[in-house]
């Protein structure tokens, strides 16, 4: 009877054992099989207008037993046959009752058997074995001792079945559960329930309300300030456009209030035509279900609700863990958005999407400018609210779902589907507007730039998961590439990065070798005073001979060495081969120089650096005063670890230099803080000295900057003669360039002084310039 197990469960619960009363409608059918007519007509007489436990009496009649046959293979609706043995064969009857409890397993059906031939009565084995009620001659089966019969044949129907009933209900349940369980997200979980509750109470999906009085993570990452209103998660039917609305916001009051008041008074409500089921969770994360039935619900249909109920709770405790786990494992506790392992997701997603053809999809990552000094110099609170109105600066131009990520520390990534290839100038444009406004940070406004790098994936470009990697790992060379430019640019991958990147890494591979080898070495180039010619110091500067004689670069080795961190190693080597030679000259014919030596700003921010030049000048018996150590413009300020760094060694005694000054981006505030003693003037700007007027200004201001300071002004680069005579115009103290001498060998450099002064010894004190 599986076509009307819902109704029928419906039906006997809300009778609820009731004898009384006027029948709703409803009928009890039976099923009289017998090849008699007037046995039809006197019982259809007998049972006219006969009403038994709240409900009438429906008879369906059936000539033969391959009649009832056919009929019971169509309707199974019945709750008594009436059945005659002896019809088309002496045993019809017995044969029909075989194939209705073993071919159409009917064991809910209720059989009464007649006959008008007492000789032909069943077995009691027969009886027992097939589940017979009763068996009465048709003479003795008078009006009185048939509705006997029937009263308690149906009486012990309604029991069987509504025990049939529970027992396909809990199976239904099991099974509902079953489907909850397999469903590992809160959204896909919370339409299960809707669902499968469909299902159980034979509603259609024309009235589902789902909603969850705790905030989600996401929604708390956000500080949201309705976070402790009612959401409902899941809707169905008239209300599907509720689903993700708050509670207070919705329109229909009756709806609100019925769920609110389930959710505050912690149970369910059961009304004539709706229906509140209240779930409880953990830690206050109720749930409520609205669920429109159109009719009150019975007692014994409540209990299985309630044992669904109690399944959904145990569901939606281990879903809401695993939602948790998943916000956790995709999303940025701080901002809300998107992680990394989901922003590398999204991209092999919309890979895999079609789209119309010449789309591309363009990978960007951003970095923020110097945020560091933001933590520094205002507080992590502050660096976390400045990451904050970031991210929703790029959300509000880039609305899609999952478009924008946080992907590290002061760092974005941002998924956009270009149409041509012109957009990838509005792309640019569109970050650069984002940043064009200061930041309103606890009432101060910061100017922030940014740095990005993108790549671009054409349509068809595969999906796997290197691929993926690839393309990121290509969008951080980009990225690489603009903030070694000068910051606060956006460049598109070129494939000449990625032949870069692996001569970076060959060259990486061999610095080890090269520095155990002994391939490194130092030349010296002199420094002299304008006023009077004399030179008063020298730069050590870093050189690498490859075995097959080739030279590498210094530009080319030195970042990628600060890079890999062989910097700490190699620059601890430099400073002790400058200090062996300076003291050598000093103890030697040359006399005291100044000696300048170049630090990395890997070595300012290594602790240990303070103790290693402290053993350097130990062991090598040099004077820190003698020593000059040149720090480039931008990492002098960088940060304030580096300018407290930089103040403990003119502490112990070394001199400072800021070298390619005018390249970077300085306050003057800042510089003013910096106890650095000699400015340097960038090469770039002496180089066009005499040609452009630009150049020349910019000379004038950096030695009037340093003056103003206090500081040496030492110019570099210095070829021409003409050079020359403008800078000692411009007041410039000192020069340095191949117009005086190329860097040298310590040993060349020594002769090199000796020829130009004979007359220098020993105990001549360092000239000075300032």
């Amino acid at each position: 009877m599986e076509a009307s197990t819902e109704n029928d469960m419906l039906d006997i619960i809300e009778d609820d054992g009731q004898t009384g009363g006027t029948a709703t409608g409803r009928a009890w059918r039976l099923l009289l099989v017998d090849d008699d007519d007037v046995v039809h007509a006197s019982t259809k007489y007998s049972l006219h207008d006969v009403e038994t436990l709240g409900r009438r009496l429906e008879l369906t009649h059936a000539k033969s037993a391959a009649e009832a046959h056919a009929i019971l293979r169509e309707d199974d609706d019945f709750a008594i046959i009436l059945l005659d043995v002896v019809m088309e064969t002496p045993d019809a009857g017995l044969k029909l009752v075989r194939i209705i409890r073993e071919e159409l397993k009917l064991t809910t059906l209720r059989i009464i058997l007649r006959t008008g031939q007492p000789g032909y009565a069943p077995e009691l084995a027969v009886i027992r074995d097939y589940d017979i009620d009763d068996y009465r001659t048709k003479s003795e089966l008078t009006r009185n001792r048939l509705l006997t019969s029937l009263f308690t044949a149906l009486r012990a129907y309604s029991h069987i079945h509504a025990l049939e009933l529970s027992r396909k209900g809990l199976e239904r349940i099991i099974a509902a559960s079953a489907g909850l369980f397999r469903r590992s997200s809160l959204r896909s979980f919370c339409e299960g329930i809707l669902l499968q509750l469909g299902g159980l109470l034979d509603v259609e999906a024309n009235g589902f309300v789902l909603a969850r009085l705790a905030p989600t993570p996401a929604l708390a990452a956000t500080g949201s300030s309705d976070c402790g209103e009612p959401l409902i998660l899941a809707a169905a039917g008239p209300f599907r456009h509720l689903s993700g609305t708050r509670l207070g916001r919705v329109d229909d009051e009756p709806l609100r209030t019925l769920i609110a008041s389930a959710l505050e008074g912690k149970r369910s409500v059961y009304l004539d035509s709706a229906t509140v089921l209240y779930i409880p969770g953990q830690s206050g994360d109720d749930l409520a279900i609205y669920v429109a039935t159109g009719r009150e619900i019975g007692p014994d249909v409540r209990r299985l609700l309630e044992v669904f109920c109690s399944n959904v709770a145990l569901g939606f405790d281990n879903v809401s863990l695993l939602d948790d786990v998943r916000s956790l494992a995709y999303y940025d506790q701080l901002t809300g958005l998107p992680n990394r392992t989901l922003f590398l997701e999204e991209i092999g997603g919309r890979l895999a999407e079609r789209s119309a053809a010449g789309d591309a999809l363009a990978v960007l990552l951003l970095d923020l400018d110097h945020f560091q000094a933001v933590n520094d110099g205002l507080g992590h609170e502050a660096g976390d609210r400045l990451l904050m109105a970031v991210a929703n600066r790029l959300c509000s131009v880039f609305g899609d779902r999952n478009a924008v990520s946080r992907i590290a520390s002061d760092m974005f990534g941002v998924l956009v589907r270009l149409k041509r290839t012109t957009d990838q100038r509005e792309l640019v444009r569109a970050i650069e507007l984002c940043f064009v406004d200061p930041f309103t940070i606890n009432g101060h406004p910061i100017a922030t730039r940014v740095s990005g790098g993108y790549v671009l994936a054409e349509e068809g470009e595969r999906v796997g998961k290197q691929d993926v990697h690839r393309l990121v790992r290509r969008a951080g060379m980009a990225l690489k590439g603009a903030k070694r430019g000068g910051r606060g640019r956006i460049l598109r991958f070129d494939p000449v990065m990625e032949e870069e990147l692996h001569g970076r890494l060959s060259l990486v591979s061999r610095l080890a070798e090269a520095q155990s080898n002994g391939q490194f070495s130092l030349v010296y180039q002199p420094q002299l005073a304008l006023s009077d010619g004399t030179t008063f110091g020298s730069e050590a500067l870093l050189r690498w001979q490859l075995p097959e004689g080739g030279w590498v670069p210094p530009d080319r080795f030195i970042p990628v060495a600060e890079d890999a961190g062989h910097i700490l190693s190699l620059g601890e080597w430099v400073l002790r081969q400058a200090c062996l030679a300076q003291v050598r000259w000093r103890d030697g014919a040359v006399g005291r120089l100044r000696m300048a030596v170049n630090v990395s700003v890997r070595q300012l921010r290594d602790e240990n650096f303070v103790r290693g030049a402290e053993r350097i000048l130990t062991a090598c018996n040099a004077d820190p005063r003698d020593i000059e150590l040149e720090i480039t413009e931008s990492h002098a300020m960088e940060n304030d670890q580096v300018l407290a760094m930089v103040r403990v060694l003119r502490g112990m005694g070394f001199s400072i230099a800021i070298d390619d000054f005018g390249t970077g981006y300085s306050s003057l505030s800042r510089l003013q803080q910096l106890p650095a003693s000699v400015l340097k003037i960038d090469r770039s700007f002496v180089t066009d000295l005499g040609t452009l007027p630009e150049s020349r200004s910019i000379a004038a201001t950096i030695v009037k900057v340093g003056h103003e300071l206090g500081m040496t002004v030492l110019a570099e680069g210095v070829e021409t003669a003409e050079q020359e005579e403008i800078l000692r115009s411009l007041g410039c103290d000192a020069v340095q360039g191949y117009l005086y001498a190329k860097p040298m060998p310590a040993e060349r450099f020594e002769r090199w002084i000796l020829e130009r002064s004979p007359e220098r010894s020993p105990e001549q004190s360092p000239a000075t310039v300032s």
